[in-house]
């Protein structure tokens, strides 16, 4: 190398030494490195998240000086929600009778009037038996029942319709094939609407209050329910019937399996009625 260029390469390093300290010396005046700088007090240290972000690149170089790769970051899986709570499982019942709603019919032809009036006393939780009621129940339910009505008793189309009428919320008349249809399908609207049903017993010639019922499960929480026993309000009671033999008290639990002695299809002497004969009808309370 010519002594021209030696010193040349000399200037050009001292240029890059002093450009260094240069670095150097701004970085420590600002309080970089951990300094204090400037008389401003010491640099607050920042904390690093517990759990660093992942990279897809390695900081470490590869043997051939390219970065290399390190292998993508598992998706974490989203917890799980919650699963809804299972339905409470296990026999259910409920009963809306209370001591002193009871009321008798006070003719032999009243038995819708009186299940009315029981019905009526278990939706407002009054106790009124008289028979001025009783009088203008029947009167209103005759009026309102279907004008093929026959004899001197009055139809459930009445009792639904005069019950809706007075304010106790809205009721149909259905008829089912099956008497078990009939039955689960009135445990069901009575823990829908927390009303009374009715069943036409004695092929249709009397009248029962249900009033509540037990079951294998709440039909509010599951269809695959069975009903064991019903709740009934019987108004012919405390009256021994001819036929029927001696009616039930005010509130008796009856099981499922000793209905078919009273609750019969539909078949009325009187005439014939394609909606109901041959079927279970129930005065069902619904919602809307």
């Amino acid at each position: 190398m010519s002594r021209r260029a030696v010193s040349t390469w000399l200037a050009t390093a001292g240029a890059a030494v002093v450009m260094l300290g240069l670095a150097a010396a701004i970085v420590i005046e600002s309080g970089g490195l951990g300094a204090s700088g400037g008389g401003s007090g010491p640099v607050a240290a920042v904390s690093s998240p517990s759990v660093p972000a992942p990279s897809l690149w390695s900081p470490d170089a590869s043997p051939s000086g390219e970065p290399s790769a390190s292998p993508a970051p598992s998706a974490v899986a989203p917890s799980p929600s919650p699963s809804p709570s299972p339905p409470p499982s296990g026999p259910f019942a409920m009963d809306l009778y209370r001591r002193g709603e009871f009321a008798t019919e006070r003719r032999p032809i009243w038995c819708v009037a009186a299940a009315m009036l029981t019905s009526i006393n278990i939706m407002a939780h009054t106790s009124d038996t008289s028979i001025a009621t009783e009088q203008r129940l029947y009167t209103l339910a005759r009026s309102l029942s279907s004008p093929r009505l026959r004899g001197n008793g009055a139809e459930p189309e009445g009792w639904a319709a005069g019950l809706q009428r007075l304010g106790y919320g809205r009721y149909v008349v259905q008829a089912f094939r099956s008497r078990t249809g009939a039955i689960q399908a009135a445990a069901a609207a009575i823990r829908r609407t927390g009303r009374p049903a009715g069943l036409m017993v004695w092929y249709g010639a009397h009248s029962w209050v249900m009033s509540g019922f037990t079951a294998t499960a709440d039909p509010a929480s599951t269809t695959a329910y069975t009903v064991t026993a019903v709740d009934i309000e019987d108004v012919w009671y405390p009256r021994i019937s001819s036929i029927w033999g001696a009616s039930r008290p005010p509130d008796s639990l009856v099981p499922v399996a000793k209905l078919p002695r009273d609750f019969l299809p539909w078949k009325r002497p009187t005439g014939h009625y394609p909606d109901k004969d041959g079927r279970f009808v129930v005065v069902m309370p619904v919602t809307g």
